[in-house]
């Protein structure tokens, strides 16, 4: 007789029972579809909450559309006549720019070699420029600044501060990767307005933001691909051979173009791939040091040289904050005229003092660049600009008074216009003081522009806080919700009124609607809903909460669920426990201190819970069970206990104390992730304010190094020993199980080391000539396709971790043990888990793999843990899990800061920006840690649970309970960021700190309601759940 006859014998039922099967699997569908439906409209009302915050926080500044002209200057050329006309103005006819990306003022100035700071690879390599300035020859003339950026650091912020004069909001730092035409006066505009031809080539940003002002004859390239590093600027060189170096010798061929402008990424491109401290930085600053060269040898006495930096790179090679390193770029501005510029013979080794590292060398601001191209060129300066003109460029007293009216003048044009008045009459009188000494004495000038420049970055962004109070009240609303259904009321209850909520929830949304937008008819709507749009996701959010808070307050009063949460939720040790770690979590961002060291804090917070494990299985092993989820007075039947292979007493003993063994198996299990916790820790990306507290071990280095490589050989042998070491402890590594641990794992494993080895030797070997793009491109998309379609296609389909052992073949005795059963829903669940970490394994660096590894361990260790504590319906395990992904998200090598964003992860599956799959890269390397544990909540419940013991709708609900968790710990922490950073709105450390910080809490939220609501409940319980219960539906 075989198997299968005997599992048909075993499990054979009636037409009556099959009938009751039949309804209640219905019913449980029916609750399944409404809960997710439940959940899209908190979602919904939570996307609305930050979608109003972010609104009111992020304030794009006022452009204003005036257009400066020439004939701005005839007023002052009429009180100082040291020109005829406007147009006598210019110095020049004809301009050369070159923008090298991310040319940091250390990499052009001498350093001693005895400098403890000194790098061979990127010091003393690119010297043309300083040669220049130094030489005392007076052929030529050379100019060499120190070129401050402003915040953030993000090379098309830059492009519109380095042509408009302009100061960035931060919010524009999120459109790096989709530039629109500029619209305000900009310096290219300028020169488009006042016929010059502007040839460019170079970085595709620039052709974004100044189409309409460029010759056709243009040539943009790709500029977001970090694995190319000489496309770019190979075709910037070619460019410039044809229109300008070729031409020098031949003097009757005339120069088309008025302005050449070029851009080249090569040396950012080295920072973000390898790092500065990479071999490839210094061949690519030897080659820029050459080009730069014929450049300067191609010019005649008409043309000005201008060669600049868009800002810096730190010590990892990336950029977009504000470090020091970040922020100093560099100016050089050159001539064949001779004593071109006005330098100070006298204070010259004081202003260009090149020691240490140039930090007193003479520093502009960027925006100087603005006013100064303009004067030098003969433009009008642009209307935006607040800017000053650096003060070499006038080589006199009279110069230099023309200079001071005219920037003057257009400061007072412009400050008039945008109509911004000083917060304190202190500040406006001073304003008006300096005004006054500046129109009596021109040398004052600088100071007024000075303190302008600081009120503009002091008030630039007016604040919304009707949205923001908005965004914060919504919020607030939807964490009361949230914990009221999935933590207050009992699951059972919650069961029964999901059906009620949902046509609530619709019902209140459309008349709500109706009767604010009737209200925005008579009255017309407030002043922070501007428009229709905005009134429409107001009133949707209204709506949501009444359909919500109606089926509630029908059942219960406000002082119950009060009630509820004093003496039943917070009434036991671990979710006093649990609580409190929410409470720190949460209260880190009341000081910037607490906030960069949040690595850190997480960490020792899941160390804390596994001593407290520690300490119960061995100290304290008859505690009572805070588990409120019925398990303790289960009852299962004689023949179910025989048909899972475990008596009765077996199955019934939640309710004993913990055996010895479980002891030493709990013990265990909180040893292995105390020890994973701190291994993970080690590895470390340091936020610039850390300082020397913290050494970086996440580095390029490191991670493509021979002994990291190595570790990433064998973990494609240690993530499936580990798996499956678990899967042992319940006899669930039956039928699916190998072929998904040994097979699919390990090849996936495989072909992923493969790939980074690849990577690796290419960063590390200098003679490696292979160009293997085509086929590392190809195994990427391999591996991506399988891991996201092919296996939860599988996994859809596949078998269950079970397998049926004959005890004996006697058709009358029908005894058999089921393998796998204790654990079905368990391991098979885990499985999908297997699928993701496959699907994310890939974007992460070998290091970030390592992390991953130890996260598998933690992962399973807290399931166990919970298991044996016996607090699966216990806010300890989502908030525990929380806290993991928090932490691996640092230790994947990424910190809630601009710069720690890996870039240039978004070209594996793509060599050049493609949607989706530049976009799918990046988002899998920077939340897979939230992605697997939003999927991995559900275990709390699943994980060694039989299916004979819950019902499935009851099933369903403790999973929801326990993913409504998980939400609550996210958007908790949202909410703490969103209060924190509105109280810190005018913190000198609000946009570096921050406001990052609360934008990963967005983000993070999202991610985590996308994956929970799509994922974990909509697509994987309710197909798990169904699958297993086809078979025992008893």
């Amino acid at each position: 007789m075989d198997e299968r006859s005997i599992k048909r014998s075993i499990l054979s039922t009636s037409a009556d029972e099959k009938r009751i099967y039949k309804s209640r699997i219905q019913k449980f569908s029916k609750s399944h579809k409404l809960y997710v439906l439940f959940f899209i409209s908190l979602a919904i009302l939570q996307f609305i909450a930050i979608a109003f915050f972010i609104k009111g926080f992020l304030l794009t500044r006022n452009v204003l559309e005036n257009v400066s002209t020439l004939n701005d200057y005839t007023s002052i050329l009429e009180s100082n006549p040291i020109f005829n006309n406007p147009s006598d103005i210019a110095k020049f006819d004809k301009t050369v720019i070159v923008v090298i990306d991310a040319l940091r003022f250390d990499f052009v100035i001498p350093v001693d070699e005895s400098n403890p700071n000194y790098n061979p690879n990127y010091h003393n390599n690119f010297k043309v420029m300083y040669d220049h300035f130094n030489e005392t020859s007076s052929a030529d003339s050379s100019l060499l600044l120190k070129f401050i950026a402003d915040p953030p650091t993000t090379t098309l912020q830059r492009l519109k501060g380095l042509t408009t004069g302009s100061l960035p909001t931060f919010i524009d730092a999120g459109s790096n990767f989709d530039g629109s035409v500029i619209e305000e006066d900009n310096l290219i505009k300028q020169m488009y307005l006042n016929n010059k031809t502007v040839y460019f080539v170079g970085d595709d940003t620039w052709d974004s933001l100044f189409h309409p002002f460029l010759s056709s004859k243009s040539q943009p390239f790709e500029s977001l691909n970090v694995w190319d590093l000489d496309t770019v600027d190979n075709g910037v060189i070619s460019y410039f051979e044809k229109e300008l170096i070729s031409k020098k010798n031949n003097q009757k061929e005339e120069k088309e173009w008025d302005v050449l402008i070029g851009h080249m990424l090569g040396m950012d491109h080295v920072g973000h791939k390898y790092g500065p401290s990479h071999f490839s930085m210094k061949d690519k600053q030897l080659q820029l040091n050459e080009f730069v060269t014929k450049v300067i040898d191609s010019l005649d006495e008409d043309t000005l040289l201008v060669v600049m930096g868009d800002h810096g790179m730190d010590h990892t090679g990336n950029h977009g904050g504000d470090s020091q390193d970040e922020l100093e770029s560099t100016l050089f501005l050159f001539s064949k005229k001779q004593q071109m510029w006005n330098l100070d013979p006298d204070n010259q080794e004081t202003l260009y003092n090149v020691n240490k590292l140039g930090k007193h060398y003479r520093q502009v601001n960027q925006i100087d660049l603005v006013p100064t191209l303009s004067l030098l060129t003969g433009l009008p300066i642009p209307f935006n600009n607040l800017g000053w003109p650096i003060k070499e460029i006038a080589k006199n007293f009279d110069e230099d008074r023309f200079y001071t009216k005219a920037i003057l003048n257009q400061l007072e044009r412009y400050t008039h216009t945008i109509g911004i008045e000083p917060p304190t009459q202190e500040k406006k009188r001073l304003l008006e003081e300096l005004w006054q000494q500046a129109q009596n004495d021109t040398t004052l000038g600088h100071d007024y522009q000075i303190e302008l420049l600081q009120l503009y970055r002091d008030l630039w962004t007016n604040f919304d806080y009707y949205s923001i109070a908005t965004g914060i009240c919504l919020l607030t609303i939807s964490v009361i919700l949230l914990v009221s259904v999935t933590n207050l009321i009992p699951s059972i209850v919650v069961n029964q009124m999901v059906s009620e909520f949902v046509p609530s929830i619709i019902i209140m949304t459309l008349i709500s609607n109706v009767c604010f937008h009737g209200v925005y008819y008579v009255f017309h709507q407030p002043l922070f809903i501007n428009n229709y749009i905005w009134g429409t996701l107001f009133a949707t959010s209204i709506g949501i909460i009444l359909g919500i808070c109606i089926p509630i307050f029908d059942r219960y009063n406000l002082k119950w669920l009060f009630t509820r949460v004093i003496q039943d939720l917070l009434s036991d040790y671990w979710s006093r426990i649990a609580a409190t770690f929410l409470i720190i979590h949460s209260l880190l961002f009341t000081s910037n201190s607490f906030t960069i060291w949040e690595d850190r804090i997480v960490g020792f917070l899941i160390i804390t819970f596994g001593m407290l494990t520690l300490y119960e299985f061995v100290f304290l092993p008859n505690r009572q069970s805070s588990n409120n989820s019925g398990l303790l007075t289960a009852t299962i039947s004689e023949n179910e206990g025989t048909t899972s292979g475990v008596n009765a007493s077996t199955a019934n003993s939640n309710s004993l104390p913990i055996t010895r063994f479980a002891r030493l198996l709990g013990g265990y299990h909180s040893i292995t992730l105390i020890i994973c916790t701190r291994l993970a820790s080690l590895i470390t990306v340091c936020r610039e304010e850390q300082g020397e507290y913290c050494v970086p071990t996440f580095t390029t280095k490191n991670n493509y190094s021979l002994w990291c490589l190595s570790l990433c050989f064998l973990i494609i042998f240690m993530i499936p020993a580990c798996i499956k070491g678990y899967y042992n402890l319940s006899s669930s590594y039956q039928a699916a199980a190998p072929i998904w641990i040994d097979v699919f794992l390990k090849g996936v494993l495989f072909v992923n080391f493969l790939y980074w080895a690849i990577t690796g030797f290419e960063n590390t070997i200098p003679e490696w000539q292979y160009d293997l793009k085509i086929f590392k491109l190809t195994i990427a998309r391999i591996v991506t396709g399988f891991s996201l379609i092919a296996s939860n296609v599988g996994w859809i389909m596949g078998p269950l971790c079970i397998k049926l052992n004959v005890h004996n073949t006697d058709v009358k005795s029908h005894q058999a043990t089921i393998l796998g059963y204790t654990n079905i829903y368990g391991s098979q669940f885990f499985l999908l888990i297997i699928n993701s970490l496959m699907s994310i394994i890939l974007f992460m660096k070998p290091l970030a793999q390592l992390s991953l590894f130890l996260m598998c361990n933690q992962t399973l260790s807290i399931l166990e843990i919970i298991d044996l504590l016996k607090l699966r319906e216990n806010i300890i395990g989502p908030v525990v899990l929380a806290l993991v992904s928090y932490q691996q998200f640092f230790t994947t090598g990424h910190q809630a800061t601009i710069p720690s964003i890996q870039w240039d992860v978004g070209f594996i599956l793509s060599d050049s920006i493609t949607f989706p799959l530049t976009h799918l890269s990046l988002a899998l390397n920077t939340f897979g840690p939230q992605i697997i544990i939003a999927l991995s909540v559900a275990l709390l419940t699943l994980w060694k649970q039989p299916p004979d013991v819950l019902k499935p709708q009851t099933l369903l609900g403790r999973i929801v309970s326990n993913c409504g968790t998980l939400i609550i710990y996210n958007t908790i922490l949202c909410l703490s960021s969103f209060i924190w950073v509105t109280y810190f709105r005018r913190h000198l450390m609000v946009w570096k700190i921050f406001c990052p910080r609360f934008l990963f809490a967005c983000a993070s939220l999202i991610v985590t309601q996308i994956v929970i609501t799509f994922g974990t409940i909509a697509f994987a319980s309710e197909r798990l759940i169904r699958n297993i219960n086809d078979i025992f539906w008893k």
